[in-house]
């Protein structure tokens, strides 16, 4: 009999929790539920208003994965949704993880949690933050991303923005910038500039197109995940990879001295302590004060012309 556990009063099923998910440590579904259950302060504030897509993998990174924004079959009438106008004007349900009872329900699917850089208060599509994710094209790796981060950091802050960096989790880095409310292809015409000019200022380093030939050794820097209809990796999620890695917020400092991709790599059991050591590294995004406009000037506030994959809906950040 599967056991239940009673969370803020909410009765949930749980699941498998000896089962294996993770065969590389060992990590079994009840290690992933204690780990989110240990993050969820944090976690939950960066998942709040945001309606999510989840990338499930129950059978481990090896097994069937599949993504989904619709609340999956079962989904207790507890769990809070919101009706999402998506692209073409068609409707449709998006989970909305608000609480600790509706994360553990979340966890027992075994989900990675991605979120749109938009919440629901604001409006579909008005911007609160945005994001640069950058992937590397073995043999590059995370050491590379740290040289494109650093540049991008100084380029935002010579328009007043200050950026955050995150693992990814998987390969790269992510960058996040709050931002005043935005509508999103106002923040993807921004990101794509920045895109370019990063491209342009190291043309042996980064590219600007996710063309697979051109990708080999170079930084693919993916402004198209501030398109409304996209969600990126949220911070503390664990990820669908070999071992139980996690999406981890990152001091500029960590950034600057990585020399080897070790050095940026967080697994489940080391996030309790940094948690300790630093608090939230992205607290600030949480801070309406922090938040500045973007510049006006050319391709701050201009409509994106040719964003690569600003409407695919099912497309999952590395």
């Amino acid at each position: 009999m599967s056991p239940i556990a009673e969370v803020e009063g909410r009765r949930i099923t749980l699941r498998n929790l000896d089962k294996v998910i993770h065969p590389a440590t060992g990590t079994t579904k009840g290690e992933l539920l204690h780990y989110l259950a240990s993050a969820a302060d944090p976690l939950l504030g960066h998942l709040h208003g945001r309606p999510l897509a989840f990338l499930r993998y129950p059978d481990g990174p090896d097994g069937q994965k599949f993504f989904t924004k619709n609340p999956p079959p079962g989904t207790p009438s507890w769990v809070r949704t919101a009706e999402i106008t998506r692209h073409k004007g068609e409707t449709a349900e998006q989970v909305l993880i608000q609480d600790l009872p509706s994360l553990m329900w979340a966890a027992n699917l075994v989900v990675e949690l991605h979120a749109p850089m938009w919440r629901i208060d604001q409006g579909v599509g008005i911007a609160d933050r945005l994001v640069f994710d950058l992937d590397p094209g073995p043999p590059a790796t995370i050491v590379d991303c740290r040289v494109v981060a650093v540049w991008l950091r100084e380029r935002l802050a010579d328009d007043g923005l200050t950026a955050y960096a995150k693992t990814s989790g998987s390969k790269g880095l992510h960058l996040l910038v709050p931002v005043e409310p935005t509508p999103s292809r106002q923040t993807t015409a921004y990101a794509r500039r920045l895109a370019l000019e990063a491209a342009n200022a190291m043309p042996d380093l980064v590219i600007r197109k996710m063309t697979r030939s051109l990708r080999p050794g170079k930084v693919y820097v993916d402004f198209s995940q501030n398109a409304a209809a996209k969600t990126t990796a949220a911070p503390y999620t664990p990820r669908a990879v070999p071992e139980p890695a996690v999406s981890t917020p990152v001091t500029w400092e960590e950034v600057e001295e990585c020399q080897a991709p070790a050095a940026l790599s967080f697994l489940i059991d080391d996030i309790p302590a940094r948690l300790d050591r630093h608090g939230d590294l992205l607290a600030p995004l949480l801070e309406p004060g922090q938040a500045r406009p973007l510049p006006t000037g050319e391709g701050g506030a201009r409509e994106s012309d040719g964003e690569e994959g600003a409407d695919d809906e099912g497309a999952v950040d590395r």
